[in-house]
This record gives structure tokens, C-alpha cells and sequence, in this order.
């Protein structure tokens, strides 16, 4: 009986080795195909975009998504350049990265002369804080469904909530 109960443990003992290197395998090969995916991957991407009609104001705008995908030096700059539909020097809109944060929306001021149909080029460039060199850079298309002139010429609303601050100095209130 000594013997085997002896050949069982001995059993019990090679069984559990094989096991332990078999998980360790299977760790080891975990890590190394998470290391070769997150060098294959860009700091940033772009997740979508398009033109916002905000017909309650009579304002077009563009706009892009981006998305995190590694990690990125915190206070990194995110700056995009969208082809202007009126022409002139493209739109400009920055932003900087955030600690947590995985998602930025990009929206460009009120456009004009949007043309429906027709591709507009995005530029978008991750720069690292402080630097002059950007470390990606992105392109990208959007495209309206719309015309300028489906959007109001002002806006259809006027009231609290609806209102652009007033630019220069501030107006006396009537007496």
C-alpha cells in the first residue's frame, strides 16, 4: 500500500509541474503579443467626424473625433487642420491631453460655403508637450450631406441659452 499511495503523489507532482509551465507559457505568450500589438498601434486615432448643423443657431461646423489607443505623454498637444469650405488659411483647433481621458472631440468655429458631396481635408498632429516636431500625423476626409443653404441665415431662436456673448465692450442696459 506505502508504494502506492507513493506513485500517487509522485503522479500528483509531475501533473502540477506541467501545469505551472504550461500557464507560464501561456503568460509569457499573453505579454509578448500585447507588447507586439501596442507597438504596432498610433498614440492617437481618428474615430469619426463630419459637419454639425446647429439650425437653432444658423451655424455649420466640423468636427472630429479622436480616440487614445497607448499611452501618451500628459499635456500633449492634439492640433487639427480643417480645409476652410469658404478657402483661405485652413481652420485651426488644438487641445490638450488629459490624464484618463480616451476620447477628444475637435470642433472647428461657425464655416461658410459648405458644399454638399464634396471631401474636405482633416490634418490631424499629436505633438508632445513642448514640442515643436509633431510625434503623428493623421489625414482624413469629411464630407457634408447638406448644403450651406438648408442652415438658416441667423438663428431661429433668441433667448436665454441661445445667444453669442457680444464682442467688444460691454453695452449700458436701458434705463
Amino acid at each position: 500500500m506505502a508504494v502506492t499511495e507513493f506513485e500517487k503523489t509522485r503522479w500528483f507532482r509531475i501533473t502540477a509541474l506541467a501545469t505551472a509551465v504550461v500557464l507560464a507559457g501561456i503568460a509569457v505568450a499573453l505579454v509578448v503579443d500585447n507588447q507586439r500589438r501596442q507597438a504596432a498601434l498610433t498614440h492617437v486615432r481618428i474615430a469619426g467626424g463630419g459637419f454639425l448643423f446647429y439650425y437653432r443657431l444658423g451655424e455649420i461646423r466640423a468636427g472630429i473625433t479622436v480616440i487614445v489607443q497607448k499611452p501618451t505623454p500628459s499635456q500633449s498637444r492634439l492640433v487639427a487642420r480643417f480645409e476652410n469650405p469658404a478657402g483661405g488659411a485652413p481652420v485651426e483647433v488644438e487641445t490638450r491631453l488629459r490624464h484618463g481621458e480616451q476620447r477628444y472631440g475637435l470642433e472647428t468655429p461657425p464655416l461658410t460655403g459648405v458644399v454638399k458631396g464634396r471631401p474636405y481635408a482633416v490634418e490631424l498632429r499629436l505633438y508632445d508637450y513642448g514640442g515643436r516636431e509633431p510625434m503623428e500625423v493623421q489625414h482624413t476626409t469629411i464630407t457634408s450631406e447638406l448644403d450651406a443653404d438648408a442652415s438658416p441665415k441667423g438663428p431661429l431662436t433668441v433667448g436665454p441659452g441661445y445667444h453669442r456673448p457680444q464682442q467688444g465692450p460691454p453695452q449700458p442696459a436701458p434705463q
